[in-house]
């Protein structure tokens, strides 16, 4: 299921029940619930500013609403994906973090519409009305919740054949999971407002003079902080028992699990998630013959990131098992001129043998790369690669600046074979000096001009 914890079973939520009640009280949800909390009570200080002010506490509480959910669709998405420790999780940026908790709360707006609307067809009968309550809100919910975090769209996650697959795909244990969340949310909604109205909350709220929060005294305003903070307590529990049911059943959700799951890692923060995720999709597909579908997975990255070497050398691989010559090749030219620019000779190397190993008459599209690779492969002891690639340069390129150079290495190559072909250098040496008198590389013919002088005597 996973390159990391592949082969280790994976505990059943219902076994885990403990840790994920603790999951909230983890260094780093337990702050985020301080925050909400303290932002929360701190709002109605703005009515101080009249209506504005009004209006600027709604705003507040809205946002600290939002950026509650925001968080514990993070649970969601960094449980399913196998990151089980919150004071661990990897930073991941993702354009639908604030999406999918307004679309979360547009499906229990949807869900409340249907219920308005099975009263109004029942007559406001309270049974049937109960009944689609619990099937909505009971057994639906969880379900449009996986399949928010998975697709990310409204649609999808009301879809009622979307809804059905995902819960037959989990199975019997899908039931299980419901009664959970739905007693984990009780005591978010029902046992939050009980413990208030235990402690008189809304007797010392009315008794409180208008515009006067101050008077409230403070012993109703830790009654608020603690029922807010049981709010939130209760809400990431929902969230963790749902993303870790999520990744329970990866296989058969057809999530790809990128975590250490119930393992310990070290550096779990640099870990880079989506490629991660990229990988795993991407090898999924080559063992099941998508080679095509796999590239292009791949071209989507590029086109985001077109300066990744490794990319490019994934990319390259999956084109040689497509084996179709005209992408081989634009390619090659492409990450080529990239691992040039980028200094990464021994791969250009490599990557120029590969091409010649499938034509002889390969050379590289960009004339600038053809002289400096072949001087990396002759100081690299890659002898036949330096010749192909320099063979023919004067007569092909005439005029151009490197000839004096690839007439250097030229005859540098005969001076390594040679026996007979030592005279040849010499000749070709003596014609650098005689043509491109002021060019560097004729200061460097004529010191080796000068040493086989030496050998001579």
């Amino acid at each position: 299921m996973t390159e990391w914890s592949a082969g280790s079973p994976v505990t059943p939520f219902w076994q885990r029940m403990p840790r994920i009640f603790a999951l909230p009280l983890r260094r780093s949800v337990l702050a985020r619930i301080g925050a909400l909390c303290a932002l929360a009570l701190m709002s109605p200080l703005a009515l101080a500013l009249g209506f504005g002010g009004f209006l600027l506490m709604i705003a507040i509480l809205l946002g600290v609403f939002i950026y509650g959910l925001q968080y514990g669709f993070t649970i969601i998405d960094r449980s399913s994906l196998g990151f089980l420790d919150p004071d661990s999780y990897p930073r991941l940026q993702e354009g639908n973090d604030i999406a999918r908790p307004i679309k979360y709360v547009a499906i229990n707006g949807l869900f409340v519409l249907v219920m308005v609307g099975v009263a109004m067809i029942t007559g406001g009968s309270e049974f049937m009305v109960g009944v689609t309550w619990a099937l909505l809100f009971g057994l639906a919910m969880p379900a449009a919740v996986m399949r928010l975090v998975m697709t990310g769209g409204l649609r999808q996650s009301v879809s009622p054949g979307g809804l059905i697959t995902t819960m037959s795909r989990i199975g019997r244990a899908y039931l299980v999971l419901c009664v959970f969340v739905f007693f984990a949310d009780l005591c978010r909604s029902y046992g939050v407002l009980a413990v208030g109205a235990a402690g008189g909350l809304s007797g010392a709220l009315l008794a409180a003079p208008a515009g006067q929060i101050a008077k409230i005294g403070a012993g109703v305003f830790a009654l608020l902080f603690f029922m807010a903070a049981a709010f939130w307590y209760f809400s990431y529990v929902i969230c963790a028992l749902i993303g870790y049911a999520m990744y329970q059943y990866a296989d058969s959700l057809e999530i790809t699990v990128v975590g250490p799951g119930e393992t310990r890692a070290t550096s779990l923060r640099k870990v880079d998630v989506k490629a991660r995720a990229r990988d795993a999709l991407i090898a999924r597909m080559v063992s099941s013959g998508e080679v095509k579908e796999a590239i292009d997975v791949l071209a989507e990255d590029l086109r985001e990131r077109p300066q990744d070497l490794s990319l490019h050398a994934r990319l390259h691989k999956l084109l040689l098992a497509e084996n179709y010559l005209p992408r081989i090749e634009d390619h090659t030219n492409k990450y080529l001129d990239l691992l040039m620019k980028t200094g990464n000779e021994r791969e250009s190397i490599a990557l120029a043998e590969e091409a010649l190993a499938r034509s002889v008459d390969w050379r590289p599209r960009t004339v600038e790369h053809i002289v400096p690779l072949a001087r990396a492969a002759l100081a690299a002891g890659r002898a036949p690669l330096a010749t192909q690639l320099i063979k023919g340069f004067d007569k092909r390129f005439r005029g151009h600046p490197d000839v004096p150079r690839a007439y250097l290495i030229g005859a540098q190559l005969m001076l390594q074979a040679g026996g007979a072909a030592v005279p040849q250098a010499r000749r070709i040496l003596q014609h650098l000096v005689e043509q491109h008198p002021t060019h560097v590389a004729a200061a460097e013919a004529q010191r080796m001009l000068g040493r086989l002088d030496q050998l001579a005597r």
